[in-house]
């Protein structure tokens, strides 16, 4: 199952649902780091020992710990999600990352209603639950994300060898130019580099290509882009050939 994105620069991508392999993965390291936060706690305090303990009273040593370690062991993922756009230190590493299935950024609520039932999904149901559900719903939901409303994609372009489903562009009413000084800073020559290495078919999924050419571009003209290099690239290319159109 696909879900259709829009970045930034105004493109739609189509991106694969995240499978319970990578979910899975993700979920592991997520609870490698809560231990590693837990063990650096729990060996800080082994080291001060009597320091920390006389620095508080027995209910502010409680507190300590609730607020220090306790909390954000319980609030990790709803905390990380909603603050690092929809990814948790696994999700990031494994490269997934949940959206309403619509394709937009989730809401606060979103985010809650997913926390909320993680009990539900894991501990309660021993996994089964989750994995069922993103085995069999449509969009790969586990119960928190078919309440959400949303669902964990993929951000590997080239998962599975998919190909881009990038159209070509159509110049709509409604196009929207993201970088509109861009016929004074690159020349023909520039855009015909940038399409002969995107539209070539041993170079376009080239990462070491679209990063060069993309890091080069931004140099030139001081763009930023933080999103895949050949989106950026293929963004440069449409506003060019549309802004040159207008002025013919």
């Amino acid at each position: 199952m696909n879900i259709e994105v829009q970045t930034t620069q105004n493109v739609t991508i189509d991106y694969e649902t995240a499978g319970v392999g990578y979910r899975i993965l993700a979920y592991v390291i997520d609870w490698i780091v809560i231990i590693i936060w837990y063990l650096g706690w729990a060996g800080m305090v082994s080291l001060v020992g009597e320091n920390l303990f006389s620095a508080f009273s027995e209910n502010g040593l409680m507190i300590f710990f609730v607020i220090i370690i306790t909390f954000p062991i319980l609030f990790y993922d709803l905390l990380m999600e909603t603050y690092n756009h929809g990814q948790s230190i696994g999700k990031m590493i494994v490269k997934i990352r949940v959206v309403n299935v619509d394709g937009t950024a989730p809401s606060g609520t979103s985010y809650l209603l997913r926390w909320l039932f993680r009990l539900v999904d894991f501990p309660l149901t021993y996994w089964l639950l989750a994995v069922i559900m993103i085995a069999v719903t449509k969009k790969s939901q586990r119960l928190g994300d078919y309440l959400a409303g949303t669902a964990v994609i993929d951000l590997r372009l080239d998962a599975k060898n998919k190909q881009l489903n990038l159209a070509d562009l159509d110049f709509h009413e409604d196009y929207k130019v993201s970088y509109s000084d861009i016929l004074t800073l690159l020349s023909d020559k520039d855009i015909q580099t940038i399409r002969t290495i995107i539209d070539d078919e041993k170079m376009q999924y080239n990462e070491y290509f679209n990063q060069r050419l993309a890091d080069r571009i931004k140099s030139v003209t001081g763009y930023v882009y933080d999103g895949p290099d050949r989106i950026f690239l293929r963004k440069i290319v449409s506003d060019y050939n549309f802004l040159a159109l207008q002025e013919a």
